[in-house]
């Protein structure tokens, strides 16, 4: 049977899959802040800020199971 959980500690290249979703965690963040800054600007960039801030839910949710 398949364990339909990633699993977070295998190596993937020279960085577990943890420090991969921290990465893009923390590219997430960059483009929701980029994309909050223009709407309160001047009312733009509602698709980074949408975009970026759903990731980054899906990387919280998904990087929030404990190590083993």
């Amino acid at each position: 049977m398949v364990d339909p959980v990633i699993d977070l500690d295998r190596q993937y290249g020279i960085w577990s899959g943890r420090v991969w979703g921290l990465i893009v965690n923390l590219t997430a963040n960059t483009l929701a802040l980029y994309g909050l800054v223009g709407f309160l600007r001047d009312g733009t960039h509602i698709v980074p800020l949408v975009l970026g801030a759903l990731v980054t839910i899906a990387c919280v949710l998904l990087l929030a199971q404990p190590s083993r």
